[in-house]
This record gives structure tokens, C-alpha cells and sequence, in this order.
């Protein structure tokens, strides 16, 4: 009988509690030195997504980040010394969306476009 009940407290145990989860929907990435070209495309659709992007240098990179649905955060920072003729698009759809940034563009030109819907 002793066994049972040390096995039933354990499952349960082992069921309810709490753990911190990693979740897919948070996203921290970094674009390193020597980036020259390309495309990146992120779509998160969902509730409570997080993007936390850092730029270091890129030319001619066109990088677009959409967010579809509640509760969605994205955070940009460039440091582009010798980032030219890049551009970053930023999409947010939903309720209680939030956008941060620090942008520093070296070079002839670098653009930034941001819709929240």
C-alpha cells in the first residue's frame, strides 16, 4: 500500500510542476561581421513572440521581420559601420505589439520601414 501511495505522489508530482519551459516563439539572433548579401525572411505567428535582433554589419542585405498575432515584441539593434544599402522591414499584426531600436547606419544608406497594424 505504501509503494502506491509513493507512486501516486510522484506521478503527480512529476505532472504539476511548474518548470521553466524554452519556447520556440523567442528568437534572439545576431548578423555578424563580413555579411554581404542575401535575404532573411522571419514569420512568427502566434501569441507572445519576441525578437531580439542585433546587426554588426551587412551590405546589400534585405532582411524582413513579421509578427502575426497578440502579445508580440521585437527589438532591433544596428551597429552598422560598414553596413550599405541594407534594408529592414518590420511587420506586426495583432493587439498589444511593442518595437524598440538603436540604429546607427555608417555608410551611404540603410533603411528601416515599420508597420504595426
Amino acid at each position: 500500500m505504501l509503494k502506491w501511495i509513493v507512486a501516486i505522489v510522484l506521478i503527480y508530482c512529476l505532472f504539476s510542476c511548474n518548470n521553466n519551459d524554452i519556447l520556440a516563439n523567442d528568437l534572439d539572433l545576431t548578423i555578424d561581421n563580413d555579411t554581404t548579401g542575401g535575404d532573411l525572411d522571419i514569420v512568427q505567428d502566434g501569441e507572445n513572440n519576441d525578437i531580439d535582433f542585433d546587426i554588426i554589419s551587412m551590405d546589400g542585405f534585405i532582411i524582413s521581420l513579421n509578427q502575426i498575432g497578440d502579445s508580440n515584441a521585437i527589438n532591433v539593434d544596428v551597429d552598422g559601420r560598414t553596413s550599405n544599402g541594407s534594408s529592414v522591414y518590420i511587420n506586426q499584426t495583432g493587439n498589444n505589439k511593442s518595437y524598440s531600436n538603436t540604429l546607427w547606419c555608417g555608410h551611404t544608406f540603410c533603411t528601416l520601414t515599420v508597420n504595426q497594424n
